[in-house]
């Protein structure tokens, strides 16, 4: 008696796990679809656009130089600071300071050719003692007679006006 007792639950346990996986298999089979299907996807095409934008990226980016602080003399226009151009960039900068808190440019730079440094700078006003929350954009030219913008940047600093 013991021992159909055992057989029954065997059977039944096998019989749960039997189904079980059945279930999950024909999931799989259900939901599984060519991706074709779905999207129109082209796998050539997508790895041709793929691999030609690692060919751009690896082969030539744009420096960007980055600052997190830079400290200036407070109520003078004119005041020292090193601005550059990386050596390795293909490209001029143009560097603009825009103050967050107004949007108001407050410094742009003529063309900086690679391997260019400026060590002083004019602003538009003289700041008083403070920290200022600044933008430098870099616009980029490229280096030929026709001056095209290429890709530019915008990042975050602060001057510290002391």
């Amino acid at each position: 008696m013991k021992k159909n007792k055992i057989k029954s639950i065997f059977a039944k346990l096998s019989l749960a796990i039997l189904l079980i996986l059945i279930g999950y298999f024909a999931s799989i089979v259900i939901t599984k679809k060519e991706p074709g299907e779905i999207t129109n996807f082209e796998p050539t095409f997508e790895e041709e656009q793929f691999q030609e934008n690692i060919e751009a990226t690896q082969s030539k980016g744009i420096k960007i130089p980055g600052y997190s602080t830079i400290p200036i003399k407070a109520n003078q226009k004119e005041v020292s600071i090193d601005l550059y151009n990386p050596e390795e960039n293909e490209v001029y900068f143009e560097i603009s300071f825009i103050l967050n808190d107004t949007n108001e440019e407050i410094y742009k730079s003529k063309l900086i050719k690679p391997g260019q440094h400026i060590y002083s700078i004019t602003l538009t006003k003289a700041l008083p003692v403070g920290e200022y929350p600044v933008t430098i954009k870099y616009n980029t030219f490229s280096t030929d007679e026709s001056y095209t913008p290429k890709n530019g940047a915008s990042v975050g600093c602060v001057l510290s006006v002391v």
